[in-house]
C-alpha cells in the first residue's frame, strides 16, 4: 500500500493473493501492522551545490514519484527504513552462512529413492515432495561481523528470531528436517493413518497438500549452533527448517526471504528446482 500524496493519510492498497483469500472466506481487512520503505528513493540525488541554499538540497529528492503499489514481495519493500541508536554508521546485515544458495539453485526432484522426502497421507493416499539425495536444502545464515564498523545494536539482535517467506508454495514447501527412522517425514491428516495428527503436523498440511497458498510464511526461527541452520519448533523438539521441491515438469524459478523480527534485515535466496527424469534420478 502506499500514500495517495503527501498531504493527507487516504492509503491506496492492493490486496495479495493471501488477503483475497481471507476476505473471500469472510475475514475482515485491518491493518493492524505496517512497514515504512523508500525503494523508490534515490539519494545520489542530494545536491549540496545547489545554488539556492540548503532548503533545497534535497529538492529533486522530494519531487520524486512516488511508486503504485503492487504486491510482488521480491520486488518492494527491499529497503524497510528503521529507528537505530543515535551514532549508529552500520546497520545489521545478513549473509548466506555456507552453501544456502548453491543448494538451493541445485534442487531436483527425484523420482526415485526413499530419503530425505515429506510424505503425507490424505484420503488413504500418501504423496511425497522432495524425495532424493539433491532433494532438499536447509537454510543457513549469519550476521556480518560489522560491529566495530558502527553497528551499534549488533549485540541486541544476536539471538532474534526470522521469519522465512516461499514465495511460490505450489513448487516447493518449507516443513522440518527428515525424523522417522526410514528417512520420511509423516504427516497425518484426520483421514490418515492411526497415528493423530499433532498441532505441529498439520501446521506443514496445507503447503504441501494444496497448491492454492501461493506464498508460505514461517515464522519465530532460529539459528542454532555454528553452523548457521535456521531450525524450528520448541526447546526440545528442534528441527532444521528444510525446503523440499515438489514434482516439477520443466525447470522451476521462485525466491526466499529471510526477515530478522526485530532488527528487519534481509536476505534474498534464489531457488532453481530443476526437472529430471527417473533414468536421470536414478544416477
Amino acid at each position: 500500500m502506499g500514500y495517495l500524496n503527501n498531504t493527507t493519510r487516504v492509503l491506496d492498497a492492493i490486496l495479495t493473493k493471501k488477503g483475497r483469500e481471507i476476505l473471500s472466506s469472510g475475514g475482515d481487512f485491518l491493518v493492524s501492522k505496517f512497514a515504512l520503505g523508500d525503494d523508490e528513493v534515490d539519494y545520489s540525488l542530494w545536491d549540496t551545490t545547489h545554488t539556492n541554499g540548503t532548503d533545497f538540497y534535497g529538492a529533486v529528492i522530494d519531487n520524486l514519484p512516488a511508486l503504485e503499489p503492487f504486491n510482488d514481495p521480491s520486488e518492494i519493500m527491499k529497503y524497510k527504513l528503521v529507528t537505530r541508536s543515535d551514532g549508529t554508521a552500520a546497520m545489521v546485515k545478513l549473509n548466506d552462512a555456507g552453501t544456502t544458495a548453491s543448494n538451493l539453485i541445485g534442487l531436483k526432484y527425484h523420482s526415485t529413492g526413499d530419503i530425505n522426502r515429506v510424505s503425507i497421507n490424505h484420503v488413504g493416499v500418501t504423496t511425497f515432495v522432495g524425495r532424493g539425495q539433491s532433494g532438499t536444502a536447509t537454510i543457513a545464515i549469519e550476521k556480518a561481523d560489522n560491529q566495530l564498523d558502527g553497528n551499534l545494536d549488533y549485540q541486541a539482535f544476536i539471538n532474534e528470531l526470522y521469519t522465512v517467506t516461499l514465495l511460490d508454495s505450489s513448487v516447493a514447501v518449507l516443513a522440518p528436517e527428515a525424523e522417522l527412522s526410514d528417512g520420511s517425514y509423516q504427516i497425518n491428516t484426520e483421514n490418515g493413518p492411526e497415528e493423530a495428527p499433532s498441532t505441529k503436523d498439520l501446521k506443514w498440511v496445507p503447503f504441501v497438500d494444496n497448491v492454492q497458498h501461493i506464498s508460505q510464511t514461517v515464522s519465530d526461527c532460529a539459528i542454532e549452533g555454528n553452523s548457521g541452520q535456521l531450525h524450528i519448533g520448541n526447546a526440545e523438539n528442534l528441527k532444521a527448517l528444510t525446503l523440499y521441491p515438489k514434482r516439477v515438469t520443466a525447470d522451476t524459478h521462485t525466491s526466499i526471504i529471510i526477515t530478522g523480527q526485530s532488527s528487519g534485515c534481509v536476505i534474498e535466496f534464489p531457488i532453481t528446482i530443476t526437472y529430471t527424469t527417473s533414468s536421470e534420478a536414478a544416477e
